[in-house]
């Protein structure tokens, strides 16, 4: 039988590889942005930002598939999202939030976009109705056909923003950093499998609720990764890494409903939003929303008062961590 002081064991020990892992990450994705040429945001978005949000899609697809806890895998999804934006606010605070937004073009604002886009579309489609169609759902469709289109768009404005001569040449052979990157996404992988069984052992001890359990403590689990790496790219000053990380995994986490839906035998996911959720889903909207006026308040003369909303992050985060706590009690 398992003991709490045996699954915290195994839940700090998983924390510390995945961290681990994440600063890899961080590494070898900005070698690559030289090496390939490719640029840090499209980087950060692309390869990090999915190998990052590899443990929200394990324990994700677990979660409905062997667990049958849909509940838990929505808390996880917008829970994860809420976090990676607390954990870029803290870094702008540290770091200065100029450093952070002031550099970023157009492609950076499409991203966020995108992210903000994804969350509200997959509330709207909660609360109208989802339908079934075959193995996934039309929500599910329409939730990763936003994503890929979305990131189509991000890249495209990169390029466009260029001129040619900008545009960064490769600048050396690839495949040891590609060998790097890989070992490091596969120790995600293997630690979130540790993470998420040690997390659901420490919830069934303790007697927490499921759907709080959802939105804070899997969702700190699945999101170290992000935090790991959006520490390290902002001490390596990869400033594109550290957005392309924190919004590109917010957008691929809304997609992974998709993915869930698959191994969802019962019905279309998001049926099972609750009222829990939805404050979690508004909270994740609300916080990419301000970290967005941030950006814009450094590109527009007229929008200084934004640059004050970084600071409210936290509240916001905890104001509505306690809310959904108190559903979830009742």
């Amino acid at each position: 039988m398992t003991t709490l002081t045996s699954a915290l064991l195994v839940f700090l020990l998983s924390a510390a590889c995945v961290v681990a892992a994440g600063i890899g990450l961080a590494r070898f994705g900005d070698e690559l942005a030289e090496k390939t040429g490719w640029g840090t945001l499209w980087v950060g978005t692309l390869l990090v930002g999915i190998a990052t949000s590899l443990p929200e899609l394990t324990v994700n697809i677990s979660a409905v598939w062997l667990d049958n806890s849909p509940g838990l895998a929505l808390g996880n999804v917008f829970g994860a999202n809420m976090l990676n934006i607390l954990v870029m606010s803290a870094v702008a605070l540290m770091f200065g939030a100029k450093k952070i937004f002031s550099s970023q073009g157009r492609d950076t604002e499409i991203l966020m976009l995108v992210g903000i886009g994804t969350v509200a579309l997959a509330c709207a489609i909660a609360v109208t109705g989802d339908l079934k169609l075959g193995p996934t759902s039309l929500g599910g469709l329409l939730i990763i056909a936003s994503y890929v289109g979305g990131m189509r768009l991000v890249y495209k404005a990169g390029r466009t923003e260029m001129h040619l001569d900008d545009i960064p040449e490769p600048t050396g052979p690839e495949r040891s950093t590609w060998v790097g990157f890989g070992i490091s996404a596969l120790v995600v992988i293997v630690a979130a499998r540790f993470l998420a069984s040690s997390a659901d052992s420490i919830a069934e001890i303790t007697g927490i609720g499921a759907s709080f359990i959802g939105v804070l403590l899997v969702s700190i689990v699945t999101t170290l990764p992000e935090g790991s790496v959006t520490v390290a790219a902002s001490l390596r000053r990869s400033y594109g890494i550290v957005i392309g990380n924190v919004f590109g995994s917010c957008a691929f986490n809304v997609s992974v409903i998709f993915f869930a839906d698959l191994f969802h035998s019962t019905g279309p996911l998001l049926r099972s939003m609750e009222a829990a959720h939805f404050v979690a889903a508004a909270a994740a909207f609300t916080l990419m929303g301000m970290s967005y006026l941030i950006l814009e308040s450094y590109k527009r003369n007229t929008m200084p008062w934004a640059r004050a909303l970084n600071p409210i992050i936290p509240v916001a985060y905890l104001a509505a961590l306690y809310i959904v706590f108190m559903l979830a009690r009742g």
